[in-house]
């Protein structure tokens, strides 16, 4: 498989992740669920701002990577919220 595809499916597929990831953040029972799809949603992330740093930098200036990152984070977040909210 070719590098430019991986970094279109590996962007694409982060913000999919991340936007189930954040859907997530409705309902209580599906937090975990979310934490999981966030991890992969980091990874794919992760993978495609690696490739637009070492290969693509010049031609995509916002790689769909950051905003997988962003909506990955989200139900992190949140579950950070709840603990220190009902913390003793």
């Amino acid at each position: 498989m070719n590098v430019k595809k991986v970094y279109l499916i590996s962007g694409w597929l982060s913000v999919a992740v991340g936007v189930l990831a954040a859907l997530s953040v409705y309902r209580m029972q599906f937090l975990f669920y979310g934490i999981a799809l966030a991890t992969i949603g980091f990874t794919l992330s992760a993978i495609n701002l690696y490739l637009n740093a070492k290969y693509f930098s010049e031609q995509e200036k916002f790689p769909k990577g950051y905003l997988g990152i962003f909506l990955n984070s989200l139900p992190v977040i949140f579950m950070l919220l709840i603990v220190f909210k009902f913390r003793h």
